[in-house]
């Protein structure tokens, strides 16, 4: 009680890290450990060790990312992957017609372009209310379909110097690991930090609350599947650089993965967490490394990373993290 006779009221301390956060880190140090006991040359503390993992874990992250902020809208979208590797294809395709002399101009011509899919996406599903799977899965086939008559089936090969750089080694760094760090903290700023972020969140917990609140609900679901569709295409362009070459269907596998790590993150934190969908790519990372370096086929590691984060979902369900 104060002079006037109101009560105190007590002030909660915010902790510093969340007991999802703290659940998580040891699960990434548990793996770890198991990696580091079962193959010594696993030693997180080496630096290319390190740097590889960390590297692997840019593409998904910034995939994941994408879809992440497309999930928190309440929508999916499946088409994603195939959004990334047809912008893959634009880039290296006006780089191999003479256009590479002016880096920035195939780069925004291909950014553009997946801004354009994703607000017809967006339009469709917002205007005339289709369900986001229907119209991303024919997006898809569509996609599919155009990339195809732009390459006939054929590979594409780099041979700017300067766009490979992106994906470099430099300060004992991969570039890509600090442009996830720009992405990530754009994402952290726009979906956790701002009250348009706060707006997507809150479209997807509750599309009629929000109505009723007047958010203009049709914008912001068309907004998550444009910024979801750019951030993909980025995903893919990075992963030209890395790899030097683009096919037809380079970057289409990331889409599951980006699926994976975006639905396991927000399970356990219970919303859009940017911090957190760059840990579970690490996380996956680290694991394929781990399994990569035992010697394990590609199929028995997609199916333990499977299994790892199916029980990790159900440890989250069980300790009801807010899901």
């Amino acid at each position: 009680m104060n002079n006037q006779g109101i009560p105190k009221i007590s002030k909660q301390k915010t902790p510093i890290i969340s007991l999802q956060m703290l659940v998580f880190l040891i699960l990434i140090l548990a793996v770890f450990a198991l990696f580091t006991f079962l193959t010594p040359d696993f030693c997180f503390l080496k630096i290319e060790n390190l740097n590889n993992i960390l590297t692997d874990a840019v593409i998904p992250a910034i995939f994941a990312l994408g879809m992440g902020i497309i999930i928190a809208g309440g929508g999916i979208d499946l088409s994603l992957g195939h959004i990334a590797s047809m912008v893959a294809i634009i880039v290296t395709y006006l780089m191999s017609r003479g256009i590479e002399f002016n880096l920035a101009l195939p780069i925004l011509v291909g950014l553009v372009t997946a801004a354009g899919i994703g607000a017809v996406s967006g339009l469709l599903v917002s205007r005339l209310g289709i369900s986001s799977l229907i119209v991303t899965l024919g997006m898809m086939f569509l996609i599919i379909g155009i990339r195809q008559i732009i390459t006939g089936g054929q590979s594409i090969y780099i041979n700017n110097e300067a766009f490979k750089r992106i994906a470099i080694n430099e300060f004992g760094i991969s570039n890509l690991v600090i442009i996830l760090m720009i992405v990530g903290v754009l994402c952290y700023l726009t979906m956790e930090r701002s009250i348009f972020g706060r707006k997507i969140q809150f479209v997807g917990a509750n599309i009629k609350a929000s109505r009723f609140m007047g958010i203009d609900v049709k914008n912001i679901t068309m907004y998550t599947f444009i910024l979801g569709a750019v951030l993909a295409a980025f995903g893919g362009i990075l992963f030209a650089a890395r790899a030097g070459a683009v096919q037809i269907n380079s970057v289409d596998s990331n889409l599951l993965g980006a699926l994976c790590i975006a639905v396991f993150s927000s399970v356990l934190f219970g919303r859009f967490k940017t911090s957190g969908i760059i840990l579970v790519a690490i996380l996956i990372s680290m694991i394929g490394m781990g399994m990569s370096m035992m010697g394990i086929k590609t199929e028995w590691i997609n199916f333990m990373k499977g299994l790892i984060l199916f029980f990790s979902i159900l440890m989250a369900k069980f300790m009801n993290f807010n899901t």
